[in-house]
């Protein structure tokens, strides 16, 4: 039994790794894509580190009110001693008999080695910069949070892109390799009527060079394809060597969402993570200010000190316990600004300049998202417009092109307009695909635009 479920054990340790080497690989939806590359991007991450160092810097200042607390441990050697000097007789108590009254005389206060271990502390009582700097670290903290979802629209927006661009290339692809098909067949009737002297051969020639010219335009439509599909690994973060394949469609609700659009809609501020980052902003700058103006205010500090400072004349009996005495005190610190060199001054002046700057860009912005709204609307209504057209005009070119045939095959018209017809119905295909991808682009911008991509 032991041993059975030692197999068990490492069988599914194997799978795991097996399973977190795959990591990256798979099938997706749109939404599913725009979750995998929201979760692993870089970009995404680095905003994520950005959040978490704004709340370790916020409990960094918090710390601050704290008492700070430090040792010092001092070791002094008094090469040359300082005096103190006095004049005979000044002070009586220092007068020396053996010399004139009033004649200078010096002597040394201390010894020539010191110890000097102490504690001393610091608590802040009253500062309104650092009450100010308190509350603008949660408003930083708060901003940082909405970088982090701005990073998740950026990419979600490049996701849904770069998703649209794959589809429109594999679909695009597929009908090429139809006509391809259907070409394919139509050269072949061609040639065995040549065969039989019953076309000419330049009908032939037409026909062939419709054919490789198709070719050639597979291969770039292919090439496309990957290039669009591996710009997609890029912005999911998944490695190039990984195999990934949808699972929308172009007919599976992503053209209905666009063609569902409602016109006429005004930009609603908020919805943008934009406009709530410049908010944001403006409170930190009014903060910024608030904690400048601070300066003008005074500071009680409470201070306390204890150790201890023996001396001796020789550094070897500074240890003997006769030469300690603890001493202590504590106390109140009021520091009053008086004059700075109007230093502070103008720094209030800059920082009211910003917050006026800060003003004009919100107000700016709120320009800027109702010019991109109209632009946008304005892009996805002529983008759907244009695909309308272009959808008639391929259902036309497919129509077109199963007359000519059946009328081919029974001999009423000949290859020459077939070939003409699927020419026109390549060109049709790539004029539609292409409308189709503008208006898939229309709609993610126009999205991104009335702050709603990832709501």
């Amino acid at each position: 039994m032991k041993y059975v479920l030692s197999i068990f054990v490492l069988t599914f340790l194997k799978l795991n790794v097996i399973a977190q080497d795959n990591k990256g690989g798979g099938s997706f939806t749109l939404k599913e894509a725009v979750d995998y590359a929201v979760m692993n991007s870089l970009n995404v991450k680095n905003s994520d580190i950005d959040k978490r160092v704004a709340i370790a810097k916020k409990s960094e200042l918090k710390s601050q009110a704290l008492p700070q607390i430090n040792g010092n441990i001092d070791l002094i050697h008094n090469i040359n001693i300082q005096k103190v000097i006095l004049e005979n007789g000044a002070v009586p108590a220092f007068a020396n008999p053996k010399i004139p009254e009033g004649q200078v005389t010096a002597f040394q206060l201390q010894l020539a080695n010191q110890f000097i271990p102490s504690i001393s502390g610091t608590q802040v009582i009253f500062d309104q910069s650092f009450f100010t700097n308190v509350h603008a670290s949660k408003v930083y903290q708060e901003l940082s949070e909405k970088n982090l979802v701005r990073s998740k629209i950026e990419v979600a927006h490049n996701v849904t892109k770069a998703y649209y661009g794959v589809l429109v290339n594999e679909k695009q692809l597929s009908s090429i390799d139809a006509n391809l098909v259907r070409l394919d067949s139509v050269y072949k009737e061609a040639s065995a009527r040549f065969q039989n002297g019953l076309a000419r051969k330049i009908e032939v020639d037409r026909i062939e060079v419709s054919f490789n010219n198709l070719k050639e335009e597979r291969s770039k439509v292919m090439r496309m394809a990957n290039l669009s599909k591996a710009l997609l690994k890029f912005q999911m973060n998944i490695s190039k060597e990984e195999n990934i394949t949808l699972k929308d469609t172009l007919y599976e609700g992503l053209l209905n969402d666009v063609l569902n659009i409602q016109e006429g809609k005004n930009a609603v501020y908020t919805n943008r993570i934009e406009y709530s980052i410049i908010e944001t902003q403006l409170v930190l700058t009014k903060l910024d200010r608030k904690s400048t103006d601070a300066g003008y205010y005074p500071k009680l500090i409470g201070i306390a000190t204890t150790g201890y400072n023996p001396a001796a004349t020789k550094f070897s009996n500074i240890t003997q316990s006769t030469r300690w005495f603890n001493y202590s005190f504590v106390g109140l610190r009021l520091q009053v600004p008086i004059f700075n060199g109007f230093v502070l001054h103008h720094k209030v002046q800059e920082k009211k300049l910003e917050e006026e700057r800060t003003s004009n860009n919100k107000k700016i912005l709120e320009r800027t998202i109702d010019l991109q709204v109209d632009e946008s609307l304005i892009n996805l209504s002529n983008s759907l417009e244009s695909l309308k057209i272009q959808k008639r005009n391929l259902d036309l070119a497919i129509e077109n092109v199963r007359v000519l045939k059946a009328e081919n095959e029974s001999g009423i018209t000949m290859n020459l307009e077939v070939t003409i017809g699927e020419a026109a119905l390549k060109d049709a295909q790539t004029n539609y695909y292409n409308a189709l991808y503008n208006a898939l682009l229309s709609k993610a911008d126009y999205e991104r635009a009335m702050g709603t991509l990832l709501k």
